[in-house]
């Protein structure tokens, strides 16, 4: 395969020399093989947009020379940056950016009519686009009558209006449902695959990246780490949505069962919450059932009878909805052992891999019973330790400690009893879940 970008010592400044000055890409060189299907990765801030809008001539660089098929866009004038930006890359954007006044047809022949194309020949061919996108009965239509995941579609046939080699999508699956995104993602590797486009797209989800063969792993504005790696085949994807992506497949298969020690100590934990003035014995009992619930002996339905049924009879002794209540936080907590274990496998397959919307779903788990405020720094500082604690940077004391230490001494500054609350949410999943192994 031939080069069909190279970006050579290119840099990103904005507002230099003031104080709000930021570095947003360092000395960046890289080279993008025609036909490969790339993504730049990492977390919010970490350059990967700003990289893509260099690479299409959104933005100007500071410095450095970014060449398309061997022609250097860092030196194009802007009319000459207008024109290889309508024929020689599409873009695909996370919110779509469609015009509201013209109907699907009109949006996907709209870049036609920029570089000089006849109307007649221009919806000739937008309605190739539209049949091939399957929105034939929605040609008419406007964005406003169309769902998201028909207006990505949308979109996507507008990148492909000057039959582009490059197609640049920028968060393609922001503004998607797990179905829609699937689409959209079997769209993506269908033009890479059969029509050989070269494919790049900014992600900041791990998910995604099912069909990419070459990862750009980015932070603070430079690359890590390039990641080489064959896509998950077609024959392994089930067409259930991407909760059965290669990464949660991967994890299922290889989960680890939690130790029997494990699951007695967050049975205990359960306990704390909800057997507080129950007796000795009931609190032995519902340790013994939540363990054989968690380690799947009974289902979640006898699980929640036995809560129900009177301690005499076998039971628990918890009223009906109490008992529907620990039932459902039971269910909860088995849920993100398994959204966890995905995470992990992540992890130990790419220890450098960012897994950033997962820490913040688990940081939403920990909090959700907290009724004070949780500020901004808090929330930043919890993404941060639960990353680590995940990846097992610190210990459960260490990760207690930060939480209740003031902020004064750069801690969370919560309340003892809520820091606890928090730190025993975490490890109830932690402890359910498969550990994270560090590589030697």
């Amino acid at each position: 395969m031939s080069t069909i970008i190279t970006l050579n010592h290119v840099n990103q400044w904005y507002n230099k020399g003031k104080q709000s000055e930021v570095h947003a890409l360092k000395d960046v060189s890289l080279e993008v093989e025609q036909g490969d299907y790339v993504a730049f990765f990492g977390p919010s801030g970490c350059g990967k947009t700003t990289m893509l809008y260099a690479i299409s001539g959104i933005d100007r660089v500071t410095d450095g020379d970014i060449l398309i098929n061997d022609q250097n866009i860092a030196h194009l004038s802007n009319q000459e940056l207008a024109i290889f930006r309508q024929t020689g890359i599409g873009i695909v954007f996370q919110q779509f950016n469609l015009v509201p006044s013209l109907t699907v047809l009109g949006n996907v022949a709209l870049p036609m009519a920029f570089v000089g194309i006849s109307k007649a020949k221009a919806e000739e061919e937008a309605w190739k686009l539209v049949k091939r996108l399957q929105l034939e009965q929605y040609a008419e239509h406007y964005p406003q009558e169309l769902s998201g995941g028909q207006q990505q579609r949308v979109g996507i046939a507008r990148a492909l209006a000057n039959n582009p080699p490059i197609i640049i999508a920028d968060e393609p699956l922001g503004n998607l449902d797990s179905v829609n995104a699937k689409i959209a993602l079997d769209i993506l590797r269908e033009l890479n695959e059969k029509d050989g486009r070269t494919i790049i797209m900014v992600t900041h989800e791990a998910w995604s990246l099912q069909d990419v063969r070459t990862i750009y792993h980015m932070k603070d504005g430079v690359i890590l780490s390039v990641e080489h790696r064959e896509p998950l085949p077609m024959n392994e994807r089930t067409g259930k949505g991407l909760e059965d992506s290669a990464p949660k497949k991967a994890a299922e298969e290889g989960k680890k069962e939690a130790s029997p020690e494990n699951l007695s100590k967050m049975a205990r934990i359960l306990s704390n919450y909800f057997m507080r003035g129950h007796t000795v014995e009931e609190t032995a009992r519902f340790e013994t059932l939540v363990t054989d619930r968690l380690s799947k002996k009974i289902d979640t339905k006898a699980f929640q009878e036995t809560l129900d049924k009177s301690f005499k009879d076998g039971g628990v002794g918890l009223w009906k909805r109490k008992a529907e209540r620990v039932a459902s936080y039971i269910e909860k907590i088995v849920e993100k052992q398994k959204d966890l274990d995905a995470t992990i496998e992540l992890i130990n397959q790419n220890p450098e891999l960012t897994v950033e919307d997962e820490v913040k779903q688990l940081r939403k788990w920990i909090t959700e019973e907290y009724v004070g405020t949780v500020s901004p720094y808090q929330n930043e500082l919890l993404d941060e330790i639960i990353n680590d604690r995940i990846h097992s940077f610190m210990t459960q004391d260490q990760f207690l400690t930060v939480l209740q230490r003031p902020v004064k001494q750069f801690g969370a500054g919560f309340p003892g009893h809520s820091a606890q609350i928090m730190a025993e949410r975490l490890e109830l999943i932690l402890n359910g879940s498969q550990p994270y192994v560090p590589k030697q």
